[in-house]
């Protein structure tokens, strides 16, 4: 049976002063009896002596255990689970300051039979005394107190404090002590304010909402029809705030911001929690830099020259592009560029909306998929020997399904848009076309597919590898003169 390591923890930590409390409450209770127990019944000044001690340890165990109980019970218990808020560190000393005076109080007035009437005027006046010494000082724990009731700002909030013309300071909120608040900022470098200066100050506290709204603007030539432009910024943005977030729930608002001599700009508008914001924007920078080299362009600068992409096609893709495209991937390495092309001119381009459905668990493989823009993803998946898995996101460069397109097969994931999407459906007419033109082809990406096919972790075997090769064969069964013999 296993036992909960915090509850363990404050019963070791109560143990003792409660065991103290009971021990020592329990001679006061029996009296004399305990005292003749110990055989000092007769001696007065010991029996005196005795008291004041016991009585001592009892006023410090009790207001120890009291001390532990409110701590341990009452703030790390019971307020935090109720809040989900950490009591702060000034709160909890301020309590415990409270407890103590409180128990020298009673231990002075029962133990020692003072007049309580007498220490509380003589405390009054060194209090005042203190007051007029220290009063900077109780000015801070005074403005500490206030800060941890009225709770504004919490112990690794992100904050941005600043006074009309002063400098903007932004950081994670440390802590709350009696005199100071510090804090650490965007280079590291701890900061510490007296309490009654920080709350003099504008706070802006940026972990008092869930999420931030932020801004990147990226310049892409005017010739780039906008439809396609915001296809590549959104796929980009997701693919980004994915890696650094995790699951990213809202789509980003893609806009137009300004038309200018060199392009058009657009604002990328995305929610992150602040601790992400500095790293999700550089990532979507990057994204988007990584997107629009697959899709042919880039960002849009001054032209000092020949445009280097001016006589390429801006609305999608050209031929050349989708050459390039398809020879990057696993299973047309090494096939030539002149297959290449042969098979490009069967290819068709798709633009399919976010939310769709491009290939069903279940469904017969008659086209592989290349994606050109865009983000995809996959869902109930299965394992199927000898096939490895699909990745969950799909990017621009990445093709699916070959393996159920070149050996007949179902596929067995299921494929859908993330966002607005652009691929090229390469068919089984297309593939017959190629393998028709030159028979080598075949030999050339059933190869390829038997890698791919090593590289999940299956064992190259020659026998399964002749079988996958005549598998092909069957479904692309061969002209009697390639097109190839002829030239």
């Amino acid at each position: 049976m296993s036992t909960n390591p915090k509850l363990k923890s404050t019963a070791q930590q109560l143990a003792l002063p409660l065991i103290v409390s009971v021990a020592v409450l329990s001679v006061f209770y029996f009296g004399g009896d305990a005292y003749q127990a110990f055989g000092i019944a007769a001696v007065d000044s010991t029996k005196k002596f005795l008291k004041y001690v016991l009585g001592i340890v009892a006023f410090v165990a009790v207001g120890l255990l009291l001390n532990r109980i409110v701590r341990l019970i009452v703030f790390e218990g019971i307020i935090l689970s109720a809040t989900g808020f950490v009591v702060p560190k000034l709160l909890s000393q301020i309590t415990s300051l409270l407890i103590f005076i409180i128990t020298v109080a009673a231990c002075a007035n029962i133990v020692f039979d003072q007049d309580l009437t007498v220490l509380w005027a003589a405390s009054g006046v060194a209090g005042l005394v203190l007051g007029m010494a220290l009063k900077e000082l109780l000015q801070d724990v005074f403005a500490g107190i206030a800060l941890n009731i009225d709770r504004s700002v919490a112990i690794g909030d992100f904050v941005q404090i600043h006074k009309a013309g002063d400098d903007k300071i932004v950081g994670q909120l440390l802590e709350i002590s009696w005199r100071s608040t510090q804090i650490e900022d965007t280079n590291g470098e701890v900061i510490s304010f007296p309490n009654s200066k920080f709350s003099s100050f504008t706070i802006t506290n940026f972990s008092a909402s869930k999420a931030s709204g932020r801004s990147v603007s990226i310049t892409i030539d005017g010739r780039v029809p906008t439809a396609r432009a915001m296809r590549i910024l959104q796929s980009a943005t997701i693919d980004a705030l994915t890696e650094v977030m995790g699951q990213y729930g809202s789509l980003p608002k893609i806009g137009i911001k300004a038309i200018k001599n060199d392009g058009v700009e657009y604002l990328i508008n995305f929610e992150s929690e602040y601790q992400h914001i500095a790293e999700a924007t550089w990532k979507i920078q990057q994204a988007v830099i990584l997107h629009l080299a697959k899709a042919g362009l880039k960002p849009a600068g001054h032209k000092t020259g020949e445009d280097p992409i001016a006589d390429a096609s801006f609305a999608a893709p050209d031929n050349a592009r989708l050459s390039a495209l398809i020879s990057a991937a696993p299973i047309f390495r090494n096939v030539s560029a002149e297959d290449l092309a042969l098979l490009v001119q069967h290819v068709r381009l798709r633009n399919i909306q976010a939310d769709k459905v491009v290939v069903q668990t279940g469904e017969v493989g008659s086209e592989m998929y290349l994606v050109l823009e865009g983000l995809l993803y996959t869902s109930g998946g299965r394992a199927v020997a000898h096939r490895p898995s699909l990745p969950s996101i799909l990017r621009p460069g990445d093709l699916f399904d070959a393996f159920a397109t070149l050996l007949g097969n179902v596929h067995t994931t299921t494929v859908k848009t993330r966002t607005p999407s652009l691929i090229c459906e390469i068919s089984i007419a297309g593939l017959q076309e190629l393998f028709n033109s030159n028979p080598e082809a075949l030999n050339q990406v059933a190869k390829n597919l038997m890698e791919q096919d090593s590289k999940s972790g299956m064992i190259w075997d020659e026998e399964r590898f002749m079988a996958m090769t005549a598998q092909m064969h069957h479904l692309f069964p061969p002209a009697t003169v390639s097109s190839r013999s002829l030239q």
